[in-house]
């Protein structure tokens, strides 16, 4: 049985031939994923460890910042120039260097064109010491105010040389300097463009705080542990400094990473999951149809004494043996994918040369899991039903036995869809907290999709017999045979466009929620934003001081609102506290209160975001005890309730206070983000005078209240576009499904269509009866898939109301491009099988039994 078994699977590997493909395709981007993220993590997890000092010594902060909310507040904890020299005194410290480091500043060229990579990375300003884990290409290091050196890659990326002019801007100062040196890193660049200055020249530039240190790294004496010198490093400090060895550093920065990485693995695998689902409708139709196929083939197996055991088993041997090949491409094919991402990263500026691609046992274990299992999972029904074919068959012109009647599974879903129907309805009127209306959404989404699924094969014979209806009127006798084909076999047709309507109801909900969100953003901006311009950092950088100055004495601008932020804990909880400008404030931004006002928040209290304050209980008068970076503490009264912004989470930006009580507790934040409002009929002035006084500071960026929409509706958009992107995968093995379908469709109906040809049947009208099928069954997936996705989106933005996300817009423009897409594709998918179709010998298939 296993050589018959082989034999079969080598004379049909033509036909199994796409379905290898989506098996490789969904283990091609399950392993990618899973090497691409081991890769990385192990690059960083290397570069932290490797760059780590023996023991660093850090301020002390009242807990751990998440990443992206560090440099809000422009705060950068310091400590006194004493604390390097009695650290150096510690036995056991071979030597200390006081650090000196900045984030986020912008250094420029000649040409006024920030340096280094744009990929959205780190510029790090630094002082210049003796660190092992840098040295000079080129030129000397720093030693007097005016002498910089710059990295390898970001030089490189350019054209900096030696001896070029460079300016390093801050939040607080602007520093001219010449190359004076071009440094490397042993254990590579993760990105980041690094200036270093000499000591003097960064604390004055950098830190704006001479003889002050951000840090102190430490050289151990050889044969003396991290350890023991971090707990006398303890002792000799006490309290009010963090002191880590390099073993701690390495396990923290990889934790970080690790927790980063997991969100975007276990993304990219859900969708890798979704490919896969889609798959398996495709092995199944294949392997339904093969088995149809070879009926007298089985039955003579069966015959010769094969059991029914023998039979399934020979089955699922062929899928088996799909399943590894599949796989193991797969896999060859997710490393291939894994190593293009990891040039592509190199190409923006992320430097992973030293770091070889990681395949850990997981990834090969999962891959040939993913493919095998799958494979196998899909191939069961019809291994099943092989079973059943009798003995007989091998004597006469049987078809496989029948696959059952649908009035059992009809019913099923029948009762499902209504059950999920309630879920969706449920989510969207009971949606108090997220967690209510995310369960309930949740339970709508799966519940509704199966039903469908189970569906299929009775809303084909409905849907796409009406979807044919013009086809007699409009192509005559080829229309009306291709309307009777496409419902031939419901549950083959079911199965094709379950696969179209997964994949499809997904880029739906996503477009409705993408669409309702932009319209959000719309309503609240005009809404709420009452200044005539915003001015922001780039790359989350505060501004300076002397920015605010420039800008507030342009003539024609009537009133500029400050906004700063500090990062603060609630309960355990991070929130980003911002402080305003409480006199002008409503003129800048209109802030829509439910409760309270801006006169409050003038008065000391807080103001936080009605669905914050729902789940935390909070109402006017409540006490908040908030716990500040630098350690400071302050409980705060609510003083007024304010709606959520479009797309604002718990946090959501909008706990507010005025400048006045945020200087009490984060003194040094600095301006993040200015409002300005102008004088009527000066707007064209102050455009041209911002431009102007702003020129020499790239890192600051103007727009006017159209720019900022638009900026924020680019963000959506380009986050719209990786979701399509890679919902991508899942529509093509879909489509690979049509393609199958109507290839295994023309070789079983090879004698039908010899008949035709026999008759009259020309072979152009051949090959528009297979093409009018395609359409019906990819344009009949397309409106279900739809449909389905119209409803999770509506409902998603019900309970998303609380968050924002107050319009519900259904994006028709969209919905039409998708139908008119699906037909297209289902015109593309039958090309080949039409083509063979047309080409079919008519002698030869009538003869065929």
């Amino acid at each position: 049985m296993f050589k018959a078994s082989l034999r079969s699977f080598l004379a049909h590997k033509g036909r199994l031939a796409l379905s290898t493909l989506a098996v490789l395709l969904g283990v091609a981007f399950v392993s990618g994923t899973l090497v691409f993220s081991d890769t990385i993590n192990a690059a960083f997890t290397s570069i932290a460890g490797s760059t780590a000092a023996d023991v660093t010594v850090k301020p002390k902060q009242a807990f751990t910042p998440e990443i992206e909310d560090r440099a809000l507040s422009g705060e950068v904890p310091t400590m006194p120039a004493d604390v390097v020299a009695k650290v150096a005194a510690v036995p056991g410290v071979k030597a200390a260097h006081g650090q000196v480091g900045l984030q986020n500043l912008t250094v420029v060229d000649r040409d006024n064109k920030p340096a280094g990579p744009t990929n959205g990375a780190p510029t790090l300003g630094q002082n210049w010491y003796d660190d092992p884990q840098v040295h000079l290409a080129e030129g000397h290091a720093p030693l007097r105010a005016g002498e910089l050196v710059i990295d390898q890659a970001s030089a490189r990326h350019r054209n900096i040389r030696v001896g070029d002019p460079l300016h390093v801007l801050t939040p607080t100062s602007s520093t001219p300097g010449t190359v004076v040196g071009i440094a490397t890193f042993t254990s590579g660049n993760p990105g980041v463009t690094m200036v270093y200055l000499d000591t003097a020249t960064a604390q004055q530039q950098l830190l704006g705080k001479p003889g002050q240190f951000t840090g102190v790294t430490v050289d151990t004496a050889p044969g003396t542990s991290h350890a023991t010198v971090q707990q006398r490093i303890k002792a000799a400090l006490g309290d009010g400094y963090s002191i880590a060895t390099k073993e701690e550093q390495a396990q923290t920065a990889a934790q970080q990473i690790s927790s980063f990485l997991s969100v975007v693995t276990l993304a990219l695998l859900g969708f890798a999951g979704l490919a896969v689902l889609v798959g398996i409708f495709l092995i199944l139709n294949t392997f339904s149809m093969l088995v149809a196929q070879r009926t007298r083939e089985l039955g003579l197996l069966r015959a010769l004494g094969a059991g029914r055991g023998q039979v399934t088993c020979s089955v699922l041997t062929e899928a088996l043996l799909l399943g590894v090949i599949g796989s193991t491409l797969g896999l060859g094919a997710g490393i291939g994918l894994a190593a293009g991402l990891k040039a592509l990263i190199g190409r923006l500026g992320v430097d992973l040369s030293g770091t070889a691609l990681v395949v850990n046992p997981l990834t090969p274990a999962a891959a040939y899991a993913v493919g095998v299992l799958v494979t196998l999972v899909a191939a069961y029904l019809p291994a099943r039903r092989a079973a059943r074919i009798s003995p007989m068959a091998a004597l006469r012109e049987a078809a496989a036995p029948a696959a059952g009647p649908l009035a059992l599974r009809t019913a099923l879903g029948a009762a499902l869809l209504p059950a999920g129907g309630a879920a969706l309805a449920g989510a969207a009127k009971y949606h108090a907290t997220l967690v209510t209306g995310a369960g309930l959404l949740g339970v709508g989404i799966v519940t509704t999709l199966v039903a469908l699924v189970v569906l299929g094969p009775a809303l084909s014979r409905v849907v796409v017999y009406g979807l044919g209806a013009a086809y007699p009127r409009l192509f005559g006798a080829v229309g009306r045979m291709s309307r009777v084909n496409a419902v031939r076999n419901p549950r083959r047709t079911g199965a094709t466009a379950g696969a179209l309507m997964i994949s499809l109801s997904l880029v739906g909900a996503v477009a409705v929620l993408a669409a309702s969100l932009t319209t959000s953003v719309d309503r609240d901006v005009d809404s709420t934003f009452g200044a005539d311009y915003v001015v922001t950092g780039n790359g989350q950088q505060p501004i300076g001081h002397e920015v605010t100055d420039r800008i507030r004495a342009i003539p024609g601008v009537q009133a500029v609102t400050r906004q700063r932020y500090a990062v603060a804990h609630l309960n355990g909880f991070q929130l980003v506290l911002a402080g305003v400008d409480v006199a002008t404030v409503d003129q800048a931004v209109k802030p829509q209160y439910v409760a309270g006002s801006t006169a409050d928040i003038a008065a000391g209290k807080v103001m936080v975001d009605e669905t914050t304050a729902r789940a935390d209980g909070l109402k006017l008068g409540s006490p908040v005890e908030l716990h500040f970076l630098n350690g400071a503490v302050g409980t705060l009264t609510v003083g007024a309730i304010s709606k959520p912004p479009a797309g604002a989470g718990k946090d959501g930006g909008s706990w507010e206070v005025s400048l006045d009580t945020l200087g009490r507790f984060a003194p040094e934040a600095q301006d993040f983000t200015l409002y300005l409002n102008t004088a009527p009929g000066d707007r064209q002035k102050v455009q041209t005078a911002l431009d102007a006084a702003l020129a020499g500071y790239p890192q600051v960026s103007v727009q006017s209240q159209a720019d900022y929409k638009k900026q924020i509706t680019g963000q959506v958009d380009t986050i719209l576009y990786l979701v399509y992107g890679l919902l991508a995968l899942a529509i093509v093995i879909a489509v690979l499904g049509v393609v199958n379908t109507l290839a295994l469709s023309v070789i079983e109906r090879t004698r039908e269509i010899g008949l035709l040809r026999a008759i009259g049947t020309s072979r152009r009208q051949i090959g528009q009866l297979i093409r009018l099928e395609s359409v019906l069954i990819a344009v009949h997936g397309a409106l279900l898939g739809l449909a389905l996705g119209l409803a999770w989106g509506v409902t998603g933005q019900q309970v998303l109301t609380l968050y924002g996300i107050t319009a519900l817009t259904i994006p028709w423009t969209t919905i039409a491009a998708v139908l008119a897409g699906a037909a297209l594709a289902g015109l593309l998918a039958a090309a080949l099988p039409a083509v063979k179709a047309a080409r079919t010998r008519v002698l030869a298939a009538i003869a065929a039994g």
